[in-house]
């Protein structure tokens, strides 16, 4: 039995220019009467996730974001789960200022820059510009993530060759990600579920891409909508014929949540 439905945010739940759709709201808020709790599981950072929490009711459940760094709780107040251990991000950002990369470092309140150009377009449309701020990075005393720019598969492939030991590195849209080992979507997710006396295997998570990964392969059921990257594809239990254009998470929850077919013939 279902007890929990983690939803991923961008290109699963937000549509194209960042719209949560009126059947997916509706769909979450019947799949919610029914008991199942819904936690909102993204890389997005909390000032972006604050205002789509409040839009969709959840501000009573916890939720998980940074990929599995921040735990948001607004009942009580929110957590970094695990950061860069901090020789190795002194390190790391000393090379992408030598290599004259542009980035951006997570910290409590936002992403902290120094200089960029190509990659803020790709920033802002997943964070927005009211959660970036201009400052030394190295004032940061904790940071769980890093975001470099890539321009092409060559230039991936080179910033992915310089993910320092110790962390890992993923890419969507031109951004790499580099973030501790083991800290991902689900392992920000494991202490919720230890908190509401959920198991894994009671669990179902809806996603996109490659970060995602790491939740299907633990959670009972994973569904990824059509528009996943192959990553996705291949770790997703179900991959649906809908994408995050064509309420996708809505489909989810009515075909095989919900398992109401007069509600699906709807969206």
């Amino acid at each position: 039995m279902i007890k929990l439905l983690a939803v991923d945010l961008d290109h699963t739940l937000l549509r194209d220019g960042n719209i949560i759709s009126k059947e997916d709201k509706e769909a979450i808020k019947a799949l919610e009467a029914t008991g199942v709790k819904i936690v909102l599981d993204s890389g997005r950072s909390e000032p972006t996730m604050k205002d789509m929490i409040y839009e969709l009711g959840l501000e009573k459940y916890k939720h998980v974001g940074v990929n599995g760094a921040l735990i948001m709780d607004y009942t009580s107040k929110n957590k970094f789960v695990e950061a860069i251990d901090r020789d190795t991000y002194v390190a790391l950002i000393e090379r992408l200022r030598k290599e004259n990369r542009e980035f951006f470092c997570y910290c409590d309140g936002g992403l902290m820059y120094e200089h960029v150009d190509k990659l803020r377009p790709q920033v802002e449309y997943f964070h927005s510009s009211k959660a970036l701020i201009k400052g030394d990075v190295m004032s940061i005393p904790e940071c769980p993530r890093v975001n470099t720019y890539y321009g092409d598969e060559e230039e991936l492939k080179y910033v992915r060759s310089i993910c320092p030991e110790g962390l890992y590195s993923t890419a969507n849209s031109g951004i790499l990600d580099y973030m501790p080992i083991g800290l991902n979507k689900f392992s920000g997710l494991k202490p919720i579920l230890e908190d509401y006396g959920i198991l894994p295997e009671e669990v179902a998570c809806i996603g996109d891409q490659e970060s995602d990964i790491d939740m299907f392969k633990a959670c009972g059921m994973s569904f990824a909508v059509s528009n996943c990257d192959d990553f996705a594809r291949e770790a997703a239990d179900i991959v649906l014929p809908r994408s995050h254009n064509e309420n996708g998470v809505a489909y989810a929850i009515y075909k095989y949540l919900l398992k109401d077919e007069e509600k699906l013939k709807e969206i």
